[in-house]
């Protein structure tokens, strides 16, 4: 007595069903998900990382530049000619902080102050005679309002798009196209004060967005500024407008201070800026840097990573699944096409079988009647043949279906092949015709094929009607008359496919097969047709 055996799960193999390519795909899609999301995850952080890094950096130098520009101030005679200069120079180094950083800053140098407390806009113009650029500074920023409201744009998408400097995909894609997104202004004439290092804009060339707008923005007083015509060569001076982001922000805000004692200049914070009883010769007071977002800081790419992750996860999931589906679904047919044919197999099988037990029986029965005797012997051997045929025949097609059929090549005439498979049929009547073809082949298998064709024509064709055999160096066609159509001929060189539905019919429903894998071996191709009152099989020799 067996005892203490139980059912496992795992020990019950799980039955092979047909594939569903909608299941496979959706648990795939859910792997490549999580595996996509946990890199994006990780390109996301690195990506904020690196943001982070280019906006700290490109911050500190401009703090460096507003440093470097304050000192050269300092060290200047606010009596020569190169001071205003070197005051428009801050002012231009303080507009660009703030268009950048979108922070506020403050230089105090003796008793003069200077702030980002303002909107303005500057340009740099390249002096001819010193061979160098000036930095200039618009006397009203309300002298451009022409051009924004010819293309209908506020200062607000300019403060929004003074961010996109750190955006990666922004800078990539305008790097690959070169256009630039930025807005765009170009002075064709610009009425300029050499002393006081400010300007006017007269026609400005202003793009935006793939357009481009010529808008005159000169003013009804232009008293004490001297007219720039720049002709055709508009193109290399800009004008860089600088709004305000946070108007909000002032001198009690700062927090970070760069100060200068004797020769020295480093940084200091507010506590003890404001504690400090010493007199700092210059300052540089900057509000504190804010932490944004990589959303915040480059929109486009917080977008872009699961976006592109999500993407990628289905591409991912529909290669993977289709493998596995093309995977399942040729186990699937093997499986099928094993089924199938084994349940052909014993079918057709089992009718000889019992043909054979019924006629032992009655031998057994009339075993003293030699007349019975030697009819139920016949009917046993002619059964024992069929079943011989048959199983001859499975073992040909197993052997075409795994390429174990040895070829031996040799010049074969196909006419003379064709009419030596006539002779195994001397009751069938034919009509062979047109050009022999003359073919470096294995003889034996191609005989064994056309002896299958004319065994079909014998067995489903109309007795009284000739087949029609052409020869070509082409092809093979052969055509028998016959009373039935079938709506897909090609099926019929599945295994154990029968000219009529019922399985009782003559034949073990392997012929074609085996022509069909003996053609394959040879490198030809064989093709069926059915039409109203004719069955066409044609072998392709090319």
């Amino acid at each position: 007595m067996i005892t203490g055996f139980k059912w496992k799960k795992k020990d019950i193999k799980q039955a092979i069903t047909e594939p569903k390519f909608g299941k496979i795909f959706i648990k795939r899609f859910l792997i490549w998900l999580g595996v996509f999301a946990i890199a994006a995850l990780i390109v996301f952080q690195r990506a904020g990382d690196y943001v982070v890094e280019l906006r700290t950096r490109t911050l500190n130098y401009a703090r460096t530049h507003i440093a470097e520009v304050v000192k050269d101030l300092y060290e200047t005679d606010p009596e020569s000619e190169d001071y205003s200069c070197k005051v428009s120079s801050l002012k231009a180094s303080l507009a660009y902080y703030q268009r950048m950083g979108k922070y506020y800053a403050e230089v105090q140098i003796g008793d003069k102050k200077y702030a980002t407390d303002a909107d303005t806009a500057c340009t740099s113009l390249f002096m001819g005679d010193r061979d160098y650029y000036e930095n200039y500074i618009i006397e009203d920023i309300s002298y451009l309002d022409p051009v924004f409201e010819a293309a209908e744009i506020d200062k607000e998408s300019i403060i929004e798009n003074a961010s996109d400097r750190f955006d990666l995909l922004v800078e990539i894609a305008n790097g690959l196209t070169d256009i630039n997104i930025e807005f765009k202004l170009m002075p064709r004439t610009m009425y300029i004060n050499r002393e006081t290092h400010t300007f006017i804009p007269g026609v400005v060339v202003f793009e935006a967005h793939g357009k481009q707008y010529i808008v005159d923005c000169t003013p009804a007083n232009t008293e004490g500024y001297k007219l720039e015509d720049y002709g055709d060569d508009y193109w290399i001076h800009d004008i860089t407008e600088c709004y305000r982001a946070d108007p909000d922000l002032s001198s009690k805000d700062v927090t970070e201070f760069d100060v200068f004692n004797g020769s020295m200049c480093y940084s200091v914070s507010a506590e003890e800026f404001n504690n400090s009883e010493q007199e700092y010769a210059w300052y540089i007071g900057y509000s504190p840097m804010k932490e944004y977002s990589l959303f915040e800081l480059a929109p486009v790419t917080s977008i872009a990573i699961p976006v592109a992750a999500l993407l990628m996860a289905l591409a991912a999931a529909l290669i993977h699944s289709f493998v596995k589906y093309q995977g399942e679904k040729t186990v699937w047919k093997i499986f099928e096409y094993r089924t199938k044919t084994t349940e052909a197999m014993a079918h057709d099988l089992k009718t000889p079988l019992a043909a054979i037990m019924a006629y032992a029986e009655n031998l057994e029965e009339h075993s003293e009647d030699p007349a019975k005797v030697r009819e139920y012997s016949k009917n046993i051997n002619e059964k024992v043949s069929a079943m011989d045929r048959m199983i001859a025949d499975i073992l040909t097609l197993s052997k075409g279906e795994t390429c174990r059929i040895e070829v031996n090549t040799e010049d074969v005439s196909v006419m003379e092949l064709v009419k030596l498979s006539l002779m195994e049929f001397p009751d069938m009547k034919y009509d062979l015709k047109g050009l022999d073809a003359r073919l470096k082949t294995d003889k034996k298998i191609l005989k064994q094929t056309v002896d299958n064709l004319l065994s079909n024509c014998d067995r489903y064709g109309d007795k009284e009607s000739p087949v029609d055999i052409t020869v070509s160096p082409e092809k093979l066609v052969i055509i028998n008359k016959t009373d039935m159509v079938y709506s897909d001929a090609e099926s019929l060189k599945k295994p154990f496919v029968k000219g009529e539905d019922s399985r009782g019919a003559k034949g073990t429903g392997l012929g074609l097969a085996i022509a069909e894998n003996n053609l394959n071996i040879l490198g030809f191709k064989l093709e069926l047709e059915s039409g109203s009152g004719f069955f066409k099989a044609i072998v392709k020799f090319k």
